[in-house]
């Protein structure tokens, strides 16, 4: 909406909508790229004393949980 004349624009303000959300998925799949990266460098041990199976990962980091629970 133009606040000085007070007339929407809901093309305009679609369009951001979809610029933001697109970019905080963007943000988003950064950072579980990031967080796989970084748990694939554990060792499989460390990765068992969290509760983690190397297999599990990408499924953890995307859904926030393990298959099993």
């Amino acid at each position: 909406m133009n606040r000085s004349e007070g007339i929407s624009y809901p093309f305009v303000d679609g369009a951001w909508a979809k610029l933001r959300d697109a970019i905080a998925a963007a943000f988003e799949a950064r950072s579980r790229a990031l967080a796989i990266r970084e748990l694939q460098r554990l060792s499989n041990r460390t990765l068992r004393d969290i509760g983690l199976e190397r297999a599990d990962i990408s499924h953890a980091v995307h859904k926030g949980r393990l298959p099993w629970s």
